[in-house]
């Protein structure tokens, strides 16, 4: 796959996870984490076996290790995100589970014993400042939900730093579609062993689950699996710092959530910050060099 190709994907993701917020408020009305994880998985793993079974039987051991580790780290990771919104405000939630956006880059840093580069740096002040102001966020006090949002927000990080590396030694659509598979199936042991087995009990809640599961999980999974062989994991932790964003746009329209202006500031601070961290630009590279060795500059 091409490389800006991959990055205009990866950007992607993050809209089609903005849903996941006010969607998930509806369906925990009445449904508890654990099945609305494993439904939405479930779900979008039939829908993916569909579509890619030509890829997805191409099984061997190596494979399925990989997609059972990455599938229980993101079983954990939706749980976390169920549970923390349904316990704590929404402004609390969606700034501490964005501050994964922080934490990739300097932990993948440290992975690789580096450090990170300076437009990362100055791409992960401003993104949270703007996510600061996005949020509102109120620290004075962590409730439990906050305290599970913050540690989802570390799950989040894992699951994208281990998938990179994961995608690199197999089969990347495989592994998104197998993953899927075993995140419903812990999501599913989960819920018969803690709180029971609960099912959509109106239209609205079936749409939701539906929903989370073809658009969220099955598109924004998938997706994400296929371009991390593409694009860094710094890149791919910034382009996710727009998911607040767009849950904005669409609580909006769900469920009637209103920004502040300075909200609307923070939003326009999380596109800044992505730009200055993502962006390329080669012509000014290239006149760089060009001064650097003394050839004339050729202006197109």
């Amino acid at each position: 796959m091409d490389r800006k190709k991959a990055i205009a994907l990866s950007f992607s993701v993050p809209v089609a996870w903005g849903f996941s917020y006010p969607l998930m408020k509806i369906g925990m009305d009445s449904m508890n984490a654990t099945s609305i994880v494993a439904l939405r998985c479930l779900i979008a793993f039939a829908a993916c076996l569909l579509l890619f079974h030509k890829h997805a039987f191409r099984i061997n051991r190596d494979l399925m290790v990989r997609a059972a580790i990455i599938g229980a780290i993101m079983a954990t990771e939706l749980t976390c995100m169920c549970l923390g919104s349904s316990l704590t405000s929404a402004s609390t939630a969606g700034f501490l589970q964005s501050l994964t956006v922080v934490i990739v880059p300097f932990a993948n840093a440290a992975l690789l014993r580096r450090a990170p580069e300076r437009k990362v740096l100055i791409g992960t002040a401003i993104v949270t400042c703007g996510m600061l102001l996005l949020s509102g966020a109120d620290f004075t006090s962590l409730n439990p939900g906050a305290i599970i949002m913050l540690f989802s927000a570390f799950v989040y990080a894992g699951h994208i730093i281990v998938a990179k590396r994961f995608v690199e030694e197999v089969d990347p659509l495989s592994l998104g579609v197998w993953q899927l598979g075993f995140g419903g199936l812990f999501s599913g042991i989960a819920a018969f062993t803690f709180g029971g087995f609960t099912l959509p009990s109106t239209p609205s809640e079936i749409v939701v689950v539906v929903a989370l599961a073809l658009i969220c999980s099955a598109y924004g999974f998938i997706t994400q699996t296929l371009v991390q062989p593409h694009v860094p994991a710094e890149t791919t932790g910034f382009a996710f710092s727009l998911e607040p964003v767009c849950s904005a746009i669409f609580s909006f329209f769900l469920v009637g959530e209103v920004l502040s202006p300075i909200a609307f500031f923070g939003a326009a601070l999380i596109l800044t910050g992505v730009m200055v961290a993502t962006v390329e630009l080669p012509r000014l590279h290239a006149r760089s060099h060009a001064r650097m060795a003394g050839a004339p500059e050729h202006v197109s």
